[in-house]
């Protein structure tokens, strides 16, 4: 009887991948939602920190390892505003792209000061923001192996999808270009396929990049994608029928999303319809001064525009001189120092800037410090 319920116990615990390791004051948990996947096939993994000395002030940067093994997106990271007893859920939404045991790794580090230097960095107003002295420590922890399945051969898209398409008309005249769009929506991979359509001797197709929306969340990404195209031919054609492979991992089933065979009927033109039998632009005339008055429209609408760009800076450097923060965010050219500048002023407000400043410190991820400042001063 023992026997049987240490095996149902083993059994219910063996389908998660847990990785719990206990650090300098603190303690991590790591764990997947599944222990064996597609590739493209979404997995959700959840990473908690718990401080466990409270005697010390600690924070903590927290991130997944780049591979080309796996595709990661961070969802949530729910925080504990408190320095001596920090409790951090992150969320990240993964999709596996190699077949395989994959090693899924992190990044930790544990960044330890005291609550004499938090009190002493957030003294004064906010010219006199001070630097935080902590002492930084990488932290090793295990990756986690997820087993990856391969995915039937010929799998374009990864997910539960729908196609539609709209075609302008089925006539036109020689040349003339003929819109026709395509959208995919459902959850699952991006469904972005490269060329659905290729050129052939009896039509030509233009293509734009395709329009991706994406929605992610704990079970999937909800994505719409558009395909904006244009043909147009000489004479009559047919468009073939086009097939996409598709997979949805979670019916573990082959589907085919089909834009159906079409027949174009192109009239001809003549040669010479083709040809612009009107100068353009038409000769100036000796005493056409028509010119004169579009020339003074230029000018005035250079000089309202170079007027309103002198305007905008005007107000901008108004801006700067009555808020000191600001002033001060221009003047700072030091990501350690901006980062310290940030945290003391409104870490949640601004944990956008600050998330990308720890993953350039910490990291060694590239960083546009101009682009950062930018959005601040928005």
């Amino acid at each position: 009887m023992k026997n049987s319920l240490g095996k149902k116990i083993a059994t219910v615990l063996i389908f998660f991948s847990i990785v719990l390791l206990y650090g300098e004051g603190f303690t991590s948990n790591a764990m997947l939602n599944k222990k064996n996947a597609y590739i493209k096939e979404p997995v959700l993994l959840t990473f908690d920190i718990n401080q466990t000395d409270h005697s010390k002030v600690m924070i903590f940067d927290f991130t997944l390892k780049e591979s080309d093994a796996y595709e990661f997106h961070r969802l949530d990271a729910k925080e504990v505003d408190s320095y001596q007893k920090a409790k951090i859920h992150y969320t990240y939404l993964i999709y596996p792209l190699k077949s395989g045991v994959i090693d899924i790794g992190f990044q930790l580090i544990q960044k330890v000061t005291t609550k004499e230097n938090v009190t002493y960095s957030f003294s004064g107003d906010r010219d006199n923001v001070k630097n935080i002295t902590t002492t930084d420590t990488p932290i090793g922890l295990e990756p986690l192996q997820l087993t990856v399945k391969p995915l039937p051969e010929g799998t374009q898209l990864v997910g539960d999808f729908t196609l539609t398409h709209q075609i302008k008309t089925l006539e036109a005249h020689a040349y003339e270009p003929i819109p026709f769009n395509v959208e995919i929506k459902g959850e699952g991979y991006p469904p972005i396929v490269e060329n659905i359509f290729v050129s052939k001797d009896d039509y030509t197709i233009f293509q734009e990049a395709p329009v991706a929306n994406a929605i992610r969340t704990a079970e999937n990404t909800y994505n719409t994608v558009i395909y904006s195209l244009a043909l147009n031919a000489k004479k009559s054609f047919t468009l073939d029928e086009i097939e996409i492979n598709s997979f949805n991992p979670t019916t573990q089933k082959s589907y085919i999303l089909t834009i159906p065979k079409q027949e174009f009927k192109i009239n001809p033109v003549a040669d010479s319809a083709l040809v612009d039998k009107v100068d353009s632009p038409a000769p100036l005339k000796a005493t056409d001064w028509s010119w004169a008055g579009t020339l003074l429209g230029y000018i005035v609408v250079f000089f309202s525009g170079f007027l309103t760009a002198k305007s905008v800076q005007w107000h901008q450097k108004e801006k700067l001189r009555s808020d000191p923060f600001i002033e001060k965010i221009t003047r700072t050219n030091d990501p350690k120092k901006l980062l310290s500048l940030l945290i003391a002023e409104d870490s949640k407000k601004f944990a956008s800037a600050i998330e990308k400043l720890e993953a350039h410190l910490y990291s060694k991820k590239p960083l546009d410090l101009r682009a950062i400042k930018k959005e601040l001063h928005a």
